[in-house]
């Protein structure tokens, strides 16, 4: 089994990741946004959590982590890879409220440059829990090149769909109007806002899977985690 020394997704002020944690069961929805780091997190792009989202399409349930700072990598272009196989990227998914994951989607690439594979496991119990990471071995594996142009490559094994690749930051978020808020030049957002992120790309990592391959439980909460060897 391979150990890793896990960077925490909590973000309390001045952290230096994110938690996205959604109630699916009562459409509560706490998010938070991670695109402004220390040096240390800045410095780490390829395990650096921009954002972390999670949401119904229809019976399924979609997971999406994003990665790099964008601020600090606007350069980011199609062809472009970072993803480090040095990194365990993971989903974890918490069903009984308690906070401690009792279920991880992992992910690993392997390759350099333009000729990535992402490689998914789970969900599936995890070896260990809370910041500790550890790779499961024995559980089915669902493998994709990574995308390397607009053009999304996505592969589906066993009920899990995957993809990985350079994508638009989702992330809408007026910065500049932000800004002015705390100058106290402004008091509120405009309507429609202006986002500063348009045109910044991430990289994005993304597994949609039947809900019923969590147990179909009433209240799930999802965090996502990078760990370096």
């Amino acid at each position: 089994m391979m150990n890793l020394a896990t960077r925490t997704t909590a973000r309390v002020a001045g952290g230096i990741a994110l938690i996205s944690i959604a109630s699916l069961a009562g459409h509560r929805l706490l998010t938070g946004a991670d695109h402004t780091d220390g040096p240390l997190a800045t410095g780490d792009q390829a395990a650096d959590i921009a954002d972390v989202y999670s949401f119904r399409n229809g019976s399924n349930l979609v997971l999406a982590m994003t990665i790099s700072n964008v601020q600090a990598a606007p350069e980011i272009a199609l062809g472009q890879s970072i993803l480090d196989p040095e990194v365990l990227y993971q989903f974890k998914i918490d069903d009984d409220g308690d906070a401690v994951e009792d279920l991880v989607i992992q992910a690993v690439v392997t390759g350099n440059s333009s000729s990535q594979v992402l490689h998914v496991v789970g969900p599936v119990a995890p070896a260990v829990t809370g910041v500790s990471g550890r790779i499961v071995n024995g559980a089915p594996v669902t493998s994709v090149r990574v995308s390397t142009d607009a053009t999304p490559r996505v592969a589906t094994k066993n009920g899990v769909s995957i993809f990985a690749g350079v994508r638009d930051d989702p992330f809408f978020f007026d910065l500049g109007q932000f800004g002015a808020i705390l100058a106290g030049q402004a008091s509120s957002f405009n309507d429609p806002g202006m986002d500063t992120f348009a045109g910044l790309n991430v990289y994005a990592i993304v597994v949609e899977l039947p809900l019923a391959m969590l147990g179909d439980p009433a209240d799930l909460s999802v965090w996502g985690t990078t760990s370096r060897r």
